[in-house]
């Protein structure tokens, strides 16, 4: 009888317990910033692309009229935005709408300015992300730079 009253009592003792939670506890702890990096990252490219959009527009237009200049702004319906440059869920907003491209014959930039375009966070979860697309005209790459404090310093992303 006292054989069957202890299988009945059986389960995990504290210590048991406590290494299980300090386990998970770890795992969390590891876990967390390599979540929010991620989601980071996925916003940012949610920028980029928006930007891209943006810039095929406008090579688009300046190649089918070369010589006259293509503005950022005309750009943004073609690119999925509204008149006002903001997303449809108004989360991106572009900024430096005034800033055009001008293609020559040879299909190379002249007259533009740089940064070409800016696209911001205005939703509550992507305050102080911006993404920023420059073109380089001596070696015809574009290039994008981030920033996570809301344009104070800008990182190639």
């Amino acid at each position: 009888m006292r054989k069957m009253f202890r299988k009945a009592e059986a389960g995990f003792t504290l210590i048991e317990m406590l290494i299980v939670v300090l386990i998970v506890g770890i795992l969390a702890a590891v876990a967390a910033p390599v979540y929010f990096g991620y989601t980071k990252d996925a916003k940012m490219s949610e920028a980029k692309a928006i930007s891209g959009s943006i810039w095929s527009s406008m090579q688009g237009c300046a190649q089918a009229v070369p010589l006259t200049a293509c503005l950022v702004s005309g750009s943004y319906t073609r690119a999925g935005l509204t008149v006002a440059g903001a997303t449809a869920d108004s989360r991106w907003t572009a900024a430096l709408g005034g800033n055009n491209v001008t293609m020559d014959a040879t299909n190379k930039l002249v007259g533009s300015a740089n940064p070409l375009i800016e696209i911001d966070g205005t939703a509550a979860d992507l305050t102080n992300l911006r993404v920023q697309f420059s073109w380089a005209n001596l070696t015809g790459l574009g290039s994008f730079q981030c920033s996570t404090d809301g344009g104070g310093t800008y990182n190639p992303c």
